[in-house]
């Protein structure tokens, strides 16, 4: 690491603790990039700092003090480049994205902007599962000028701000960052760590209604229903009382408004059920204050209509996930999508609705949709071919060549999973069809299984 001449000077940052099965991956992305990598621990007692320093990070420590924002400023105090890039070791940008961050760079220390200059940088922030997919997505300041004024507040949910008070210029960026700590394996421990210091900064800053919000998403993803349903309502009856009157302005984000609300439904929703008919004139009340501030936010429908399904209000609750599905289409907000990763769900549950309701046509719409987000669910496909057996209007080449479109059958896979599926169902004649257009070396390779069982 190091500069040459004309380059900029990136400094990679980032506070830790016990991070060493992290630690290594959060540092190599930064290799031949950055000018630096300052790591400030804040504790560990792993072997986080003798891996960091392997990999010739400059380590330092601080004393923890219940403040993320103390922790990193403290880091960004130890900086001596031009920009900070400033993720969590639980993140990471791909070797692509990292390579194009000091072009980005210079492009913007060239040009002359009306209104002052870029101060940061936005990037896509991807929440991958424990298989590694991106689950939901949001977005992130994390690479911003190197400057006395810039810093961050807050003691956790840390944001950017100036000291002159004014919002920090950012530029929206194709770049993503890679983010693993909100794996189910981790996110409730990740949950129960902040809920101590939410609720100190709360009792610090009890009107600022962002932190109340990230209260309550916390105690939801540390599955305390209650108290995150109570700290929701907390902040949806100061957003009604800012309806009512305007001259009373509520502090808060567009992001927290929107989890405000979704969190408080999907709470609500996975309440035991008997006590949710307790819960549905609020629910009601508050989808009809949601409403009226003229946000569009796809969360809050799909959680009302789970709501309602669960309490038996099953027309209404297909309703709302329609409405959903609907307003998914046009959403072009940044705000992170728990219906973007439970799109599976949301159609599964709409085609059982259906199939109650004895809709063969809606029930094979969302079976489809379904499968097209993942064709290997057994029971949805076996549900969808029996539809397809019971029409008398489709003949058997006619399902074959619709489930060919959905599994293309280009690999014995595929033409196995749905031939299970025929077989279960006793559907002879489609069977009859996949085994006639296997390969012959697809068919001696199934009869040497028979044979072999």
């Amino acid at each position: 690491m190091g500069k040459k001449a004309g380059q900029i000077k990136i400094s990679q940052c980032m506070i830790v603790k016990n991070e060493e099965q992290n630690i290594r991956q959060a540092l190599s992305w930064g290799k031949g990039v950055v000018y630096e990598q300052i790591v400030v621990d804040t504790g560990s007692t792993d072997k986080t700092v003798q891996i960091a320093e392997e990999m010739g990070a400059k380590v330092f420590h601080f004393e923890w003090c219940d403040d993320f924002s103390a922790a990193k400023n403290y880091a960004i105090e130890q900086a001596s480049g031009d920009w900070i890039a400033f993720l969590d070791a639980d993140e990471y940008f791909s070797e692509r994205d990292a390579h194009r961050i000091p072009g980005m760079l210079k492009k913007i220390e060239s040009l002359s902007l009306k209104g002052g200059r870029i101060h940061m940088l936005r990037s896509a922030w991807l929440h991958l599962d424990d298989a590694g997919k991106v689950f939901s997505a949001g977005q992130q300041d994390r690479i911003f000028r190197n400057i006395k004024g810039l810093r961050y507040k807050n003691r956790v949910h840390e944001v950017l701000t100036l000291s002159n008070g004014q919002l920090p210029r950012c530029s929206l960026t194709d770049l993503a960052i890679m983010h693993t700590g909100y794996m189910k394996s981790l996110g409730a421990e990740k949950g129960s760590r902040n809920i101590p210091l939410l609720k100190k900064s709360v009792e610090e800053d009890p009107e600022n209604y962002d932190l109340w919000s990230y209260l309550g998403e916390s105690y939801a993803g540390s599955d305390q229903e209650v108290e995150a349903i109570e700290s929701m309502e907390h902040v949806v009856e100061r957003v009604a009382e800012n309806l009512e009157n305007p001259d009373t302005p509520i502090k808060i984000s567009e992001d927290r408004l929107f989890a405000a609300f979704a969190v408080w439904f999907a709470a609500v929703s996975f309440l035991p059920e008997g006590e949710l008919p307790f819960y549905e004139e609020r629910a009601r009340r508050y989808y009809d204050i949601f409403t009226k501030t003229g946000k569009l936010f796809p969360d809050v429908e799909f959680y009302m209509g789970r709501f309602l399904i669960r309490i038996g209000k099953q027309d209404e609750g297909v309703h709302f996930l329609e409405l959903a599905l609907e307003k998914l289409e046009q959403y072009k907000g940044s705000s992170s999508l728990k219906l973007s990763a439970q799109l599976n769900l949301a159609y599964n549950i709409l085609r059982l609705c259906y199939e109650q309701r004895g809709d063969a046509a809606k029930c094979v719409y969302y079976g489809t949709l379904s499968l097209r987000v993942n064709r290997y669910q057994e029971d949805t496909l076996t549900a969808l071919v029996s539809l397809l057996q019971g029409d008398p209007n489709t003949t058997a080449r006619q399902a074959y060549d619709f489930l060919a479109q959905l599994y293309q059958f280009k690999s014995l896979k595929n033409k196995l999973f749905v031939l299970k599926a025929a077989m279960t169902l006793g559907y002879t004649e489609l069977e009859e069809i996949i085994r006639l257009e296997m390969t012959e070396q697809e068919k001696s390779w199934l009869n040497g299984q028979k044979k072999s069982v």
